[in-house]
């Protein structure tokens, strides 16, 4: 029987959404400032409130409160080049396809409120997985998605405390909401001939690749977990920051929704293939991310950073319907731990004006077997400028540039009604960020 491995595949990209920024449509953007450095000063930095979300025991580093707001924009570019893609009785699927990137706004807030010299509050809102994928409903892989679309928000409060001088300590709560929608063509021409004979399927009219339907799945969520860091000051040039985010076990529950064509209706006699509410359990991976900040000069300031994923955990997906003829749905993802390596550094032209770049690499825990046309994710190399501004002691705004290169991925697998999707996927990102800071 046909299984929904699309559903499977489309939540497997809401593993990326929380403290993972190594895989797959993570989502980096919640600060222009340190965007311009590639993230690299994600557990150290201080200049920008959102030090609250990167490492809660910054937030003793703030001798004021402060505000900021982030808008970010991420413009998609991708295409796919097929080498060959074949049905179940081998007939062509379909050509290359490009454009199914979308693009996405993504906002982001946070504050820092010290209470004292040793302990202050901070509360960041965030949107760390926002993209979607959008292809063509007749492209080579409808049979294994068309439509995948994932909002996730993340709310994080947190405290500090100022242990030492030159050691404080944080830890935090972070409550995130998910919603999901995914899409995929189903051959029931396809199911026909598994389940009735080609004989009865081809009198109907119902035959590989001609009898098309379509199913829609919807879920959402609150999940929780929690995050701790420390930040050092071995000497006053020198900020060592560490950080870790805790697994989050998360339930997805929704409906899933089925086209079926007319000629086709008799392959729900069974009660397959009907409107069912179903769930998929995600337990979503831990990281610990390392950085560094060196004061090289009264105006130059370089980072260094690495994070590391603990992708492994996740073997595999399973899908549960609550219709009792609908089987489980259950993906292998094999995935391996991941990390994400960078470097970066701020230049201080003037009292005014600052201006930065850096440099990441972000590896992909997905094994080139176990892609999937939703996620057919490889390595990136992100490259990043960014300013900023003060034209006073109480306000700041800065701006960003990326540009991110995604590797060229082969793709080669087959879906559960015997299609073969064989091709090639290039792409980039633009991202362009904004963000203005107010301190009191």
């Amino acid at each position: 029987m046909y299984r929904r491995s699309a559903l499977v595949a489309s939540l497997l990209a809401s593993t990326a959404f929380l403290p993972a920024h190594a895989d797959s449509f993570a989502v980096n953007e919640y600060s222009a400032s340190d965007l311009g450095r590639a993230n690299t000063g994600r557990v150290t930095q201080t200049e920008d409130p959102a030090a609250a979300f990167g490492n809660p025991a910054l937030l003793t580093h703030f001798d004021r409160p402060a505000v900021s707001l982030v808008a970010s924009g991420i413009l998609g570019n991708a295409h796919y080049d097929d080498e060959g893609s074949t049905g179940v009785l081998g007939n062509p699927l379909g050509g290359d396809t490009t454009g199914f990137l979308s693009d996405e706004a993504i906002p982001a807030g946070h504050a820092v409120y010290p209470l004292s010299d040793q302990v202050a509050f901070g509360l960041s809102v965030t949107v760390p997985f926002g993209l979607s994928t959008d292809y063509d409903a007749g492209w080579a892989g409808r049979y294994q998605g068309i439509t995948s679309e994932l909002q996730a928000i993340n709310i994080n409060p947190s405290i500090g405390y100022e242990i030492t001088d030159t050691l404080s300590f944080g830890v935090g709560l972070n409550a995130q909401y998910i919603d999901a929608r995914l899409t995929s063509a189903i051959d029931f021409g396809a199911v026909c001939f598994q389940q009735a004979g080609p004989a009865t399927c081809t009198a109907a009219g119902v035959t590989p690749t001609m009898a098309d339907g379509l199913i829609e799945v919807e879920g959402d969520d609150w999940s929780y977990g929690w995050n701790a860091g420390f930040a050092w000051e071995p000497h006053p040039d020198w900020l060592i920051g560490l950080h870790y985010r805790s697994s989050v076990d998360q339930e997805l529950e929704g409906d899933a929704d089925f086209t079926v064509p007319a000629n086709a209706t008799f392959l729900t006699a069974t009660g397959a293939f009907t409107d069912t509410p179903g769930s998929a359990g995600l337990d979503l991976p831990a990281s610990t991310e390392l950085g560094v900040r060196w004061q090289a000069t009264d105006r130059a300031t370089l980072y260094a950073n690495a994070q590391w994923t603990e992708w492994s955990s996740l073997t595999e997906l399973r899908v549960e319907f609550d219709n009792p003829v609908q089987p489980d749905s259950v993906e292998e993802l094999n995935y391996d731990d991941a990390g994400r390596y960078g470097f970066g550094g701020d230049y201080k032209v003037s009292d005014q004006w600052t201006v930065r770049a850096g440099y990441a690499l972000d590896e992909t825990p997905a094994p080139a077997a176990f892609r999937t046309v939703r996620i057919p994710d490889n390595d990136r190399h992100i490259f990043a400028v960014g300013t900023t501004w003060s034209p006073t002691p109480d306000w700041s705004v800065d701006a960003a540039y990326n540009r991110v290169k995604i590797e060229d991925a082969d793709f080669d697998r087959t879906g559960d009604s015997g299609d073969r999707v064989v091709g090639e996927f290039s792409g980039h990102a633009d991202v362009i960020s904004v963000a203005a800071t107010r301190r009191f």
